[in-house]
């Protein structure tokens, strides 16, 4: 049998897994992990357990009312006035789960608005100038899960790339912490979200071989298809499966799934 809470702790926030349970055979147990805690249920026994994560004080939920009303009013490409590289401990551990560290957030640009109490992830050109930023939200009860200016995606990626990577492959990711941990590999971009625009398509058939590699979800399927039947009308495209998003495997996984021997090397990017 799973340990199902030991696994439940592990997901993202809004995440689900399939587990083993010692009532028969197969992965006949969801375990689950929101807002308010962990919880597994058993198709053949029932629920089996449920820990929240405690009570949170008025003070505590007065401030993510006020942080939620906030997040309706941003409506500029500028980040935020209080940005700063420098990201509290407690709020980089969403970054850390996703195998990023302190030192690698900062060289991507990636910081902190004490107003917003949001993790903020900008997007640069070549050129060093912002194109777009993303806000995650960290507290319990923040919504919505990202905030971001109204900027149209269509024609953004989002690239991270090894050192002396060349044209000869790119994988496809949903979100950007993702692009980043596959960039360490292979050169990666973040469409963000799970639609192919036609420009983004136009940037991408550049490469021999794109991979689609999208969350394991509905829309991540749907979208990774989508694309990869609009990628071999000019180059050849196929999608990647694996159990957990990108960001949420191991660097070692994430060679395994991609096909990587020994002898494929690239100088990481730090």
């Amino acid at each position: 049998m799973d340990d199902w809470l030991e696994v439940a702790r592990r997901l993202p926030v809004g995440r689900k897994a399939r587990l083993t349970h010692d009532c028969g055979e197969g992965k006949v147990v969801i375990a689950s992990h929101n807002e308010q805690g962990y919880s597994a249920y058993c198709f053949r026994c029932g629920n089996l357990g449920f820990e929240g994560k405690g009570y949170q004080t008025l003070e505590e939920l007065n401030r993510i009312a006020e942080l939620n009303a906030q997040a309706n009013k941003v409506h500029s490409v500028d980040l935020p006035n209080d940005y700063t590289l420098d990201i509290p401990a407690e709020q980089s551990r969403w970054l850390l789960k996703a195998g990023i560290s302190v030192y690698r957030a900062a060289k991507c640009g990636i910081g902190w608005s004490p107003s917003l109490s949001r993790v903020i992830i900008p997007l640069f050109d070549d050129r060093g100038e912002l194109l777009y930023w993303q806000g995650r939200a960290v507290l319990r009860g923040q919504t919505p899960k990202y905030i971001n200016p109204p900027v149209s995606k269509q024609e953004l990626l989002y690239w991270c790339k090894p050192e002396k990577a060349d044209l000869s492959r790119v994988v496809v990711t949903e979100d950007i912490l993702s692009a980043i941990r596959v960039g360490r590999h292979l050169p990666a971009a973040s469409i963000l979200g799970t639609k192919l625009s036609t420009k983004q398509a136009g940037q991408l058939s550049a490469y021999d071989r794109v991979e689609f590699w999208l969350d394991p979800d509905d829309a991540g399927r749907e979208g990774a298809q989508k694309g990869c039947r609009t990628l071999n009308l000019a180059t050849h495209a196929r999608q990647v499966d694996s159990e957990h998003d990108p960001k949420n495997h191991s660097d070692r996984e994430i060679r395994e799934i991609l096909g990587l021997t020994p002898n494929h090397r690239y100088s990481l990017c730090q």
